[in-house]
């Protein structure tokens, strides 16, 4: 059963020496195997639920609820319920002889197992695969502070006799976290301890996960729920205003892709699998279907390690990025309003920097933090609010081009940041939609906040009468042209 009580985790590295190595090693191998075995006696019990004749009846009956209930006994009848796979994943470590793992582990196994099936099952995901022995299982965990212990006293964690040491930072975090429980005022209570195995420049580290009951220490003052701001997230950056403070901010701006780098990378593993194996390949380059298990040399494997490491070092530095920039505006405010977009739709129309900033998991990130910092993160609706498109001066929505970078205030000579101009409206919307008399009666403070930030300006001129702010904010030829004829007066100006 999930608990209900509030959880947070603290990650910490273990100092393993030889004989410990090979002991969680040799755990983890074990725990894959039964892993495999477990998923393979569900996708058994699945096809055979599916082939019987019950099965069919039901699945011809109209939908409601009497059809529902037969679908959910059938699935009980079948063992196809957590409770269930946890038992199946218990039996096979009993069957196997072997005690590499406990009895509490082998059921947290058979729960994972009916995670991935249930995602299958009811949320439209892809079919659960086996995982490989190059693959592994990445992590092993218990049900309580019992098998997998965490030992305050020795600042360790002892899992079967071993007691494996961990790398705690002597920072006041970490003093408030792990606290001794001697004091009844620090006490927390030890939910369950995970061991997690990743791959860090080619070579294994192990880690332990320590999850804790309640809420984490707090390292940052976050506004209280009345403080309001409206962002509108965009493929490389968002806008976010608040009354008092607004801005264009880079997501993840310290992630560098290094596009090159990948490409040479995959080219050099393609040229060294080609090599390696001649017969998988058509007289066209393509690969052939079903072709034999494939030959990876040394060579090969130093350079997968060192792409698998480039692009770890990228997901770090994103996670990093995230979390600041979501720091950064819970900061400024407690309840968010945000459009509800779609992001697999920025991954087909903006791909590269999508994948550069990963918009949809600071979204994410996002809303994790609110919720731990008793903020609120407030989803809008894009489709009836338009906010894009509405002008609040005319009362009207006009659709623009994405090439249209700055929005014009009704019929003035004011110019706004698109972007600025969605978050101003999302800040102040209400549940009926626009909330027009308080939009203009904002837009005094809003405007003057704006022009010091200059995303907010009086559009100029030029001799032909045409707008100088439109022409240079507006028009990439404009801009070409305009950074083109600068650079021929340098010219000029130097040849003097």
């Amino acid at each position: 059963m999930k608990s209900t009580t509030p959880t947070f985790v603290v990650e910490l590295p273990l100092s393993v020496n030889d004989q410990q190595n090979r002991f969680l090693t040799k755990a983890f191998e074990f725990g894959r195997t039964l892993y495999n075995a477990t998923l393979s006696s569900a996708l058994g019990k699945l096809q055979r639920m599916r082939q019987s004749q019950l099965w069919r009846e039901t699945r011809s009956m109209p939908k409601g609820k009497t059809r529902s209930k037969r679908f959910s006994d059938l699935q009980k009848s079948y063992g196809l319920t957590e409770n269930g796979l946890r038992t199946i994943a218990n039996n096979h470590r009993k069957a196997s002889g072997r005690n590499d793992i406990d009895a509490h582990e082998a059921q947290c196994i058979g729960r994972t197992v009916w995670r991935a099936l249930e995602r299958y099952l009811f949320l439209g995901a892809g079919k659960p695969r086996f995982k490989s022995f190059r693959q592994g299982l990445n992590s092993i965990e218990g049900t309580d502070n019992h098998e997998i212990m965490f030992k305050t006293e020795r600042q360790a964690i002892i899992w079967r006799k071993q007691v494996l040491k961990l790398i705690i930072p002597d920072t006041d975090y970490f003093k408030e976290v792990l606290a001794d429980p001697i004091e009844p005022t620090q006490t927390k209570r030890i939910k369950y301890c995970r061991i997690v195995r990743r791959t860090l420049n080619g070579k294994k580290r192990w880690f332990a996960q320590i999850c804790l009951e309640g809420m984490p220490p707090v390292r940052k003052i976050y506004a209280p729920q009345s403080e309001v701001m409206g962002i509108d997230p965009g493929p490389s950056g968002l806008a976010y205003f608040h009354p008092q403070e607004a801005g264009l901010v880079r997501v993840a701006p310290n992630v560098d892709m290094q596009e090159k780098t990948i490409g040479r990378l995959q080219r050099k593993i393609d040229r060294s699998r080609r090599a390696n194996n001649p017969g998988h390949f058509n007289e066209d380059g393509t690969v052939k279907p079903f072709p034999e298990p494939w030959k990876v040399s040394h060579r090969m494997e130093k350079l997968q390690v060192k792409l698998a490491e480039h692009h770890r070092c990228l997901a770090a530095t994103r996670k990093r990025d995230h979390g600041e920039l979501a720091n950064f505006l819970l900061q400024r405010a407690g309840t968010i309003k945000i459009e509800k977009n779609s992001y697999r739709s920025y991954q087909r129309n903006f791909g590269k920097s999508t994948t550069r900033t990963g918009m949809g998991a600071f979204v994410s990130h996002l809303k994790r933090s609110a919720e731990r910092a008793n903020s609120r993160v407030v989803e809008l609706n894009a489709y009836e609010l338009k906010m894009s498109q509405y002008d609040p001066i005319t009362d009207t929505y006009r659709k623009k081009a994405l090439k249209e970078r700055w929005h014009r205030w009704g019929e003035t000579d004011i110019l706004v940041q698109r972007d600025v101009m969605s978050a101003f409206l999302a800040c102040y919307v209400t549940d009926n939609g626009h909330d027009r008399t308080r939009l203009l009666k904002e837009w005094a403070t809003a405007e003057a906040l704006l022009s010091d930030s200059g995303l907010c300006q009086h559009e100029l001129c030029n001799d032909q009468g045409i707008p100088q702010e439109v022409l240079r904010l507006t028009s990439p030829k404009a801009k070409k042209a305009e950074g083109a004829e600068k650079k021929s007066i340098a010219n000029i100006l130097c040849r003097k």
